[in-house]
């Protein structure tokens, strides 16, 4: 993710009953952080197009139908840079069982970056158990 411009992002939150699935974030300057999972959207490619494509390349799932939850507006500094992303949110269920299974997944970005798949609870979430979690306020658009 290049600093200095302005990035349009498609991130999901996969849910099973009360629970959901984040990222778990390390990076070495801003520590552990979260996320549900996601990434940017290439040139000439839908947000849901984007949102399916990152759950096939990161956690090697497809979903039937993803309902956009809202979109977000993020400026914010990671690594001593300026960012500015635009965040198109979704979610989509699985069975319990099919999330429970993707607990503790790596992920290993194209950076060499990597991430932990992690299904909490939702009330954890609100509880700021899981912090910090971005973007900013996401946890709001949980219905």
């Amino acid at each position: 993710m290049p600093p200095n411009v302005t990035r349009p992002c498609a991130f999901v939150f996969l849910r099973a009953d009360d629970r959901v699935l984040l990222s778990e974030m390390h990076d070495a300057v801003d520590g552990v952080f979260y996320r549900p999972p996601g990434g940017g959207i290439e040139f000439r490619e839908t947000s849901e197009m984007a949102a399916r494509r990152e759950l096939q390349e990161e956690l090697g799932i497809a979903v039937d139908e993803l309902r956009l939850l809202g979109t977000q507006e993020e400026i914010f500094t990671h690594g001593g840079e300026p960012y500015h992303e635009i965040v198109f949110v979704y979610e989509a269920w699985l069975d319990r069982g099919n999330l429970d299974a993707l607990d503790g997944t790596v992920i290993v970005e194209e950076d060499s970056g990597i991430e932990i798949a992690r299904v909490v609870d939702v009330a954890d979430l609100r509880a700021a158990r899981f912090v910090p979690l971005y973007p900013d306020g996401v946890i709001e658009l949980l219905p």
